[in-house]
């Protein structure tokens, strides 16, 4: 298999995986950060308008930034 038919093969399996999401899912907008420890967005309002309350319920145990 060729480098470029690699690629193609993971760019089907990525577009599949994302046509699974929710259609409300904030997974594939550029400012989602699953990575945060109080919010699940960059900014404290959602910019697409799809989440009316970015902050998480609980916070995560860790953090990559700590």
């Amino acid at each position: 298999m060729g480098k470029r038919e690699e690629l193609l093969r993971r760019y089907e399996k990525l577009s599949r995986a994302a046509m699974q999401d929710k259609p409300d899912s904030c997974k594939r907008y550029v400012y989602y950060r699953p990575d945060f420890k109080y919010r699940r967005c960059q900014f404290s309002r959602c910019p697409y308008g799809k989440q009316t309350d970015v902050f998480r319920q609980k916070p995560l145990k860790r953090d990559k930034f700590s």
